[in-house]
């Protein structure tokens, strides 16, 4: 599977220190070159995640042209790169938080992802030991999870 990064999911995973673990989850890793630019741009020059992106070349793609139909969804340029590369990979997954760009992105019929459900896959997969302990990193990062969602993770993931 290959999985097509945004840029929150990214940024998140990197500074809860989890993806790397993440990671192992695909088989190829994308970043379009949007959402590299976009990480690359960041205020913090020790940043985790524009760290990582700097590091990462061999992952980073350009998005094929951006069509008519997902200009007309007016999402931002990370996402759009997204949802347009992760189109033109058959068996991508578009790894996205924003909402716009997930219903987008379900339109047009592709898989999606986001950072909660990689918690899941990970838990699953035996990548991470606790799904608990993974939210409890990404919800100390600043990302707001409300108490509901977290609940709900927490008890599909069996804990």
């Amino acid at each position: 599977m290959t999985l097509v990064f945004n840029a929150s999911p990214l940024i998140v995973l990197a500074k809860s220190g989890l993806l790397e673990r993440f990671l192992q989850l695909a088989d190829q890793v994308w970043i379009p070159d949007a959402v590299a630019r976009e990480v690359s741009y960041g205020k913090d020059p020790a940043d985790p995640a524009r760290c990582w992106v700097a590091r990462q070349s061999s992952l980073i793609h350009p998005a094929p042209a951006i069509s008519p139909f997902l200009m007309a969804w007016d999402l931002g340029a990370g996402e759009s790169a997204v949802i347009s590369l992760t189109e033109a990979t058959p068996g991508a997954v578009a790894v996205l938080d924003d909402l716009a760009a997930r219903r987008c992105a379900q339109a047009i019929g592709l898989k999606i992802i986001g950072t909660l459900g990689l918690v899941l896959m990970a838990k699953r997969a035996g990548v991470i030991p606790s799904a608990s302990q993974a939210l409890d990193a990404i919800v100390a990062t600043g990302l707001f999870i409300s108490p509901h969602h977290l609940e709900t993770i927490r008890i599909q993931a069996g804990e």
